[in-house]
């Protein structure tokens, strides 16, 4: 039997369908179209969701945060657990002096790890004056919003999956019983013991 006959063999009239195989060809069939129709639809909603939320946590972040201007008291260790050698850009810790309405504070701000000691760079810190991180750009919000997606996308296809999963093990279980069952009714008369 070729790949489409082996697939349509389910919905053709034959002595051999059972319900079992009836039932599991309109599980396929719903799940099919619920894959087709549910899984782009899911990622979407989650896109959206997600984006409005990220929206809404960025501009709070922003509301709460302020850019101010530090002074490094250190250089960054270059042997530190914090970084890493060789990469551009890659980032370390060191200790940090800024002022904020009046009050001066001294504590780690996360640098490139060639910064070195007196250089003056961009922290950010929240409304008690401790170093935090800059507010959620739109490259983030974007970035969170697609992974959210992707994940409902792939929720989708992996529930679906499993569904038919279990439908063709318990359609394989019963097929099994009335196969059992007919053969009982059949086996006698071949065997001459009726």
């Amino acid at each position: 039997m070729t790949g489409a006959g082996a697939a349509m063999w389910r919905w053709r009239s034959n002595p051999l369908r059972r319900t079992s195989d009836r039932i599991e060809a309109w599980t396929r069939l719903l799940l099919g179209v619920l894959l087709l129709f549910a899984a782009p639809l899911a990622c979407v909603l989650a896109v959206q969701a997600m984006y409005h939320h990220e929206q809404d946590r960025a501009e709070q972040q922003r509301g709460s945060r302020d850019p101010v201007q530090a002074k490094l008291i250190g250089s960054t260790p270059t042997e530190d657990l914090y970084t890493v050698r060789g990469v551009v850009g890659a980032k370390g810790k060191a200790v940090a002096h800024w002022s904020v309405r009046g009050r001066e504070k001294t504590g780690i701000a996360t640098v490139t790890v060639d910064s070195l000691s007196g250089t003056v760079i961009t922290i950010w810190v929240d409304r008690r004056n401790r170093v935090t991180s800059a507010p959620l750009g739109p490259g983030g919000i974007v970035a969170r919003s697609v992974l959210a997606g992707v994940a409902a996308f792939v929720g989708v296809i992996v529930s679906v999956l499993g569904v038919r999963l279990a439908v063709g093990r318990l359609g394989f279980r019963r097929r099994l019983i009335e196969w059992d069952r007919a053969w009982a009714d059949i086996e006698p008369r071949w065997a001459h013991r009726a």
